[in-house]
């Protein structure tokens, strides 16, 4: 009889670890499978992109139409500005891309923030980005002049603060 008891708990014990290593084995299944749908679909996006910039600087330039004030810079204004996007105006560079220094015709310092071709950031994300910094427009944040889309190119146009960076001042 205790045997039988025993050999019963054993079974149940195994019947559990069974079923929780089913359950995990299918949960860590549907989040591999999640993960790799984003990257297919990321991936789909930049192919698109740079398949068809005009199809995505209309996109922009139709959600700029409904809800924004963000004019859009032509590619021959931005090279003139930043010296055909010389080193020596480089500011800085990040995962996204490279920021340079310039100077608009009626005088206004500029940033421009080219984003690399190769970075991943598709559609979507550039337009978050795009429609986030507006909509967080602050007299203590740098201010959003407008983009650019030509091409295989995406560009974000800053105000230029002639301060350093905000990492100096926090970090030193």
């Amino acid at each position: 009889e205790i045997n039988k008891a025993s050999h019963k708990s054993k079974i149940r014990k195994l019947q559990i670890i069974a079923s929780i290593t089913v359950i995990s084995v299918g949960i860590l299944i549907l989040c591999l499978s999640f993960t790799l749908y984003r990257r297919k679909k990321q991936q789909i996006n930049y192919r698109n992109m740079r398949d068809s910039p005009e199809r995505y600087a209309r996109v922009i330039q139709e959600h700029q139409e409904e809800e924004l004030e963000l004019p859009l810079f032509d590619m021959a204004t931005l090279i003139a500005a930043t010296n055909n996007f010389s080193t020596s105006n480089i500011l800085g560079k990040g995962g996204f891309g490279t920021v340079y220094q310039g100077m608009l015709k009626d005088g206004r310092e500029i940033a421009v923030k080219r984003l690399s071709v190769h970075s991943r950031q598709g559609l979507q994300e550039f337009k978050s980005e795009v429609l986030n910094v507006v909509k967080l427009q602050h007299r203590n944040l740098v201010k959003l002049l407008g983009c650019c889309i030509q091409a295989e190119e995406r560009m974000l146009v800053y105000e230029y603060m002639p301060n350093k960076s905000l990492d100096y001042f926090i970090f030193g």
